[in-house]
């Protein structure tokens, strides 16, 4: 079974769909992890990390892939080259990205939308927008901090409901 990671190709996605740190856990289970060339380096993941958690690198992941992981949908183009039966999980952006869901069924492509995905206590380690938005509010803070003309303490903790 072939897990691969294609780079992002939104402009602005600086995120990866698998960090050098998770690559163990699919190796263990016997998949096959491939990276593109270059798909973690905006989150700060080199060819070499990648290569040194197990993983192969290569130019063109997706043609082979059984399961494409990634962070924006894939492109038209992208599925065009998977193989019929191959899985994607991604944030699909269901109601924005219509070609794209057409060009996987076209496929014959499974697709799994992360953000899609209940957010209830069972499913709570797969909640992708909870994460993501908790990203965007330290991001937030971080702006609003290098704006403000005034010194802006960031002590941040956590609070209990005790």
């Amino acid at each position: 079974m072939r897990v691969a990671v294609p780079k992002e190709i939104k402009a602005g996605e600086k995120r990866v769909a698998l960090v050098p740190d998770v690559i163990n856990k699919f190796t263990k289970l016997g998949y096959e992890v491939v990276i593109e060339s270059g798909a973690g380096i905006h989150a700060q993941a080199t060819d070499k990390d990648y290569e040194t958690a197990g993983a192969r690198i290569q130019n063109d992941v997706l043609k082979d892939a059984d399961i494409v992981l990634s962070v924006q949908p894939l492109s038209t183009d992208q599925s065009a080259k998977l193989k019929k039966g191959a899985v994607t999980i991604s944030f699909l952006s269901p109601t924005n990205s219509i070609e794209n869901i057409e060009a996987l069924a076209k496929a014959g492509a499974t697709a799994f939308s992360m953000e899609l995905v209940p957010r209830i206590s069972r499913a709570q380690s797969m909640d992708a927008l909870t994460s993501q938005a908790l990203c965007a509010g330290y991001k937030a803070a971080l702006m609003g901090a290098e704006l403000s003309p005034r010194f802006f303490p960031l002590a941040m903790t956590i609070v209990t409901g005790k």
